[in-house]
């Protein structure tokens, strides 16, 4: 066994180690679970991991808070048997003044439609007890000591010597009371004396209404029965039928429009370079591509492999250079299969997350299997193996075997990640640095 087969073994276990103790402390569960997410206006005090429940009953946990739109993004990871659904609801609950917060769920009406992995819930913003035990004080005080109306048992006090007074002034005016009541009386005689003498005219304004009413139902006979366009508006069938499909193809249009921008908005473009060393030929060698993402489902590579200049590179070399990588993928929640063209050959490939989805921007563990090659005479087919850790958002760190079936080459690798809207953020900051060195 080489000396270069040796360490690269020695090296493979030690990050199958490192990866044994992320997973141990991070409490990974080989549990089926999916995600949903709920957005608050204000979570004090919930905390990652918190509790996600039923009825007191735990159905997931707390596994990502965010910040978006000016509002917390929770990200709830939630048993696969657990089923929610489109008018579930999500609060924050207190155990306590003091004691931990975690997430309740109303479930909803099964008889809508279920909660898909990476829906949104909906939420109410649950007022903490603190904050109900402080707005009760608040009130209690202000009703006490008012600084506009003063101490309510004054007030109070007041009242009722006010209450007194107008009683014995009650008292004191009941004569002009009953002067009141004898006018009141002395009006509806008058009012029934005038509708006495005005009778005929009374009875002119009646006929003139019954006048009006006849010529509006003449003018309404006129319109159901004539050629005008309100007329045709109102009883040509077909006219009407054609209407409401003219409207309901408007609406189809707009909503196409609608779907094809939000489409193009959710396109998701990924930069990447890796630097790999081989220690059995002891050379950098190096590969670039773009990654398209339409959705987490499905995913393009292109790229280049062994990038290098043909008039540096000795003739030996040169077939192994400048390789085109030309893949179609899918993914599920953690997992990965794609296939197309490997480093110039026809090839397959699969990929594996163990903690974040393996469309996450940043995947703490991750580990790969490449097949191409298949038509290599002698040796069969290349096979590359190896494993990455991640050590920030766009920078990964890891170690391949290539060629296992072969040379067993040990490939020390880093990797640099960027996507469209960190690459438009560089090209600005490059852009104000070479300005201002001007």
């Amino acid at each position: 066994m080489s000396k270069q087969l040796r360490l690269g073994i020695f090296v493979f276990f030690g990050l199958v180690a490192m990866a044994v103790s992320i997973i141990a402390a991070g409490g990974f569960s080989l549990k089926k679970t999916y995600n949903v997410y709920a957005k608050f206006d204000n979570i004090s005090g919930v905390t990652k991991k918190a509790k996600v429940k039923i009825a007191g009953v735990d159905i997931g946990i707390l596994i990502g808070i965010s910040l978006e739109d000016s509002q917390a993004k929770l990200e709830l990871s939630i048993d696969k048997n657990v089923k929610l659904y489109r008018n579930g609801v999500a609060r924050i609950i207190s155990m306590g003044v003091i004691g931990t917060k975690y997430i309740e769920i109303s479930p909803g009406d099964s008889s809508v439609e279920e909660l898909k992995d990476d829906d949104y819930i909906f939420t109410e913003q649950s007022s903490s007890l603190e904050a109900m035990l402080k707005n009760i004080s608040t009130r209690v005080d202000k009703a006490m000591h008012n600084e506009q109306y003063g101490d309510i048992m004054e007030n109070l006090a007041d009242a009722i010597y006010s209450l007194k007074d107008v009683m014995e002034n009650l008292a004191s005016e009941n004569e002009n009371v009953s002067k009141i009541i004898k006018n009141l009386n002395k009006f509806s005689c008058d009012v029934a004396a005038i509708s006495s003498d005005n009778r005929e005219d009374l009875r002119a304004i009646v006929l003139s209404i019954r006048n009006l009413s006849e010529k509006l139902d003449a003018l309404i006979e006129r319109i159901s029965n004539g050629n005008g366009v309100v007329s045709t508006l109102i009883n040509d069938e077909q006219m009407s039928k054609d209407l409401k499909e003219t409207v309901a193809s408007a609406k189809e249009t707009v909503k196409g429009l609608k779907d094809t921008i939000g489409k193009a908005n959710k396109l998701q473009l990924s930069w990447d370079y890796t630097g790999r060393y081989d220690m059995k030929d002891k050379k950098l060698r190096s590969d670039v591509g773009i990654s398209i993402m339409p959705s987490h489902n499905k995913f393009y590579y292109v790229g280049v492999s062994n990038v290098a200049d043909h008039s540096t590179t000795s003739d030996s070399e040169k077939d192994s250079i400048n390789k085109l990588d030309a893949l179609l993928g899918f993914r599920s929640k953690k997992s990965e299969i794609y296939g197309g063209v490997i480093r110039g050959k026809a090839g397959v490939g699969f990929g594996y997350s163990f903690f974040e989805p393996i469309w996450a921007e940043f995947r703490r563990f991750k580990v790969h299997l490449n097949v191409y090659d298949f038509v290599r005479e002698k040796h069969g087919p290349v096979i590359d193996a190896g494993m990455r850790i991640g050590i920030t958002q766009w920078l990964y760190a890891g170690v391949a075997l290539e060629d296992i079936s072969y040379r067993t080459a040990v490939t020390p690798y880093i990797k640099l990640e960027i996507d469209d809207k960190d690459l438009a953020a560089l090209l600005g900051i490059i852009s104000i640095a070479a300005i201002a060195a001007k």
